[in-house]
């Protein structure tokens, strides 16, 4: 990864987890809905592509403090491996999840042999990359770990009413992103498995976080649904 982008993404993320009031937090329950909705529209997309987690080895590309990637072993993924930037969120993760193996590492630089992986995943982490270079950088590293297996992809779709996409007024609305559409993700990965429309924005999700039934049915409706999911296999011939 590019020192100049490194070090901006590096400073984002500072503020972010520097910031008072954050949403992003288990008290929260339209954050707790956010959570839930990721991880039901996760585990579809696998059943989908007939994708079984049972015993995988599985790599987390910007696992943050590892909840998710905790949750993915938690429905019967075998050894998980996680990769982040910022050195105090995998402090907290191996606190909170020691059964992970979490390292600070770059995602252009993946300290993994070729196919070290079953399934290689990314939760808006590609969208937190503006340069194009270095994003696809990261996309063909996690498509070499994971030779022979699959690569996952969740993040954040063009949407037309992005005055919901973010908390009003939060801190951590000046982070910068770009929208990973369709076009984007071909240009990435390649012609996806399984592509789908899954969750809402996080903004209807903290509005309808105390009311369950209205975010359930919010979220029938594709339009509103902020983020793609998709499946990629990698040939083994890519060795």
């Amino acid at each position: 990864m590019t020192e100049t982008e490194l070090e901006r993404i590096r400073s984002a993320y500072r503020a972010r987890d520097a910031a008072s009031g954050t949403p992003y937090r288990w008290d929260n329950p339209g954050y707790v809905a956010y959570m839930q909705s990721v991880e039901r529209a996760v585990l579809r997309a696998f059943a989908q592509s007939g994708v079984s987690l049972v015993g995988a080895r599985v790599l987390d590309v910007g696992c943050g403090s590892g909840y998710l990637l905790h949750r993915l072993h938690e429905n019967g993924a075998g050894e998980c491996h996680g990769i982040d930037l910022m050195e105090k969120r995998i402090e907290m993760g191996r606190e909170a999840y020691p059964t992970l193996k979490l390292r600070v590492a770059s995602a252009t630089e993946l300290p993994y042999a070729n196919g070290a992986f079953d399934v290689v995943t990314q939760f808006t982490c590609l969208s937190s990359i503006l340069d194009d270079d270095v994003r696809l950088a990261v996309a063909r590293e996690m498509q070499r770990v994971a030779t022979g297996g699959w690569v996952l992809s969740f993040d954040m779709r063009g949407l037309w009413l992005s005055r919901l996409a973010h908390r009003r007024a939060s801190a951590d609305d000046s982070t910068q992103t770009v929208a990973l559409d369709r076009h984007e993700l071909s240009r990435l990965f390649g012609e996806p498995a399984v592509l789908r429309r899954e969750t809402l924005t996080f903004g209807l999700a903290e509005l309808t976080g105390r009311h369950p039934l209205i975010g359930m049915t919010l979220g029938t409706l594709p339009f509103l649904r902020s983020h793609l999911v998709g499946l990629w296999r990698v040939p083994q011939s890519e060795r």
